[in-house]
C-alpha cells in the first residue's frame, strides 16, 4: 500500500509514462498498462513543502526508496484497464476521467474512462467512451464497481496556492491512486523545473461511488 509514501513536501525522481492520444477513439476496453513502469523514486523532503509532524524515517520510510506500482495508461477516448489482484495502480494524469475498479472474469479490474478536455462532454469522443463503458460487463450488477473522479478532490484555487509557494514548481498535476485495500486516493504531484524531478502537494482520500452514481455520470 504505497500511499504512505505520498504526503506533501515528499520528493521523487520520475519520468512519468505519456497518455496515449492515437486513433481510434472508439470507446473500446481493453487491457492497456505495465507492471514494469518508470521508476519512482522517495528521494526525501522538501522543507517549503513539509509541515508533517512525524518525520518519514520514524515510520519506515528510507531515503532513495524505489516505490513498487502499476501503471494504468491513459488513452483518449477508450477505456484501459489493468488486472490487480495485489498491486497499487497509479494512473493519469486527471482532469475529469472516472476511475473505477470493478470485478470481472474472477479478477479485479481498475479502468480510466479515457474522456478528453478538447472536446464538449457530450460530444465524441467523450460520449462514445462513456456510453461504450455504460453498456459494458462492468457496469452489470454483481460487478461490485465503484469509481471516482480524482479531478474533484482538488480546489483550483488550492492548486494555485501551492503552486505558487516557489519559482522552481512548473506545474501541477493530479495523478489517481488506487491500493491494494480498494481504497481511491488524490495525489498532487508537482513538477519542477529539474528534469525529472518532483514534490507531492498531498494526497486525498475520496470515497468511491457505486454503480447509480456512475450510470448518472456517463449519462
Amino acid at each position: 500500500m504505497i500511499e504512505i509514501y505520498f504526503e506533501k513536501g515528499f520528493t521523487y525522481t520520475w519520468n512519468p509514462p505519456q497518455k496515449i492520444t492515437t486513433d481510434p477513439h472508439d470507446g473500446s476496453i481493453f487491457r492497456s498498462g505495465t507492471s514494469h513502469p518508470p521508476n519512482l523514486t522517495y528521494t526525501g523532503l522538501h522543507p517549503g513543502f513539509f509541515d508533517g509532524v512525524t518525520l518519514p524515517s520514524t515510520r519506515g520510510i528510507a531515503t532513495n526508496t524505489a516505490i513498487r506500482y502499476r501503471w494504468l495508461n491513459y488513452v483518449h477516448g477508450r477505456t484501459a484497464y489493468v488486472r490487480s489482484t495485489n498491486t497499487d495502480v497509479l494512473t493519469g494524469f486527471m482532469s475529469g476521467c472516472w476511475i473505477c475498479s470493478w470485478s470481472e472474469h474472477g479478477h479485479r479490474r481498475v479502468g480510466h474512462i479515457g474522456t478528453v478536455d478538447f472536446a464538449a462532454r457530450d460530444a465524441a469522443p467523450n460520449s462514445t467512451v462513456k456510453q461504450a463503458f455504460a453498456a459494458s460487463p462492468a457496469m452489470q450488477v454483481g460487478s461490485h464497481i465503484r469509481g471516482y473522479n480524482p479531478a474533484d478532490a482538488w480546489d483550483v484555487a488550492d492548486i494555485l496556492r501551492l503552486t505558487n509557494q516557489t519559482k522552481i514548481v512548473t506545474q501541477s498535476l493530479i495523478m489517481s491512486l488506487v491500493n491494494t485495500r480498494n481504497e481511491f486516493y488524490s495525489i498532487l504531484m508537482m513538477q519542477t523545473i529539474a528534469p525529472g524531478k518532483w514534490i507531492c502537494g498531498g494526497k486525498k482520500r475520496v470515497h468511491g461511488h457505486h454503480r447509480g452514481t456512475l450510470q448518472a455520470a456517463l449519462a
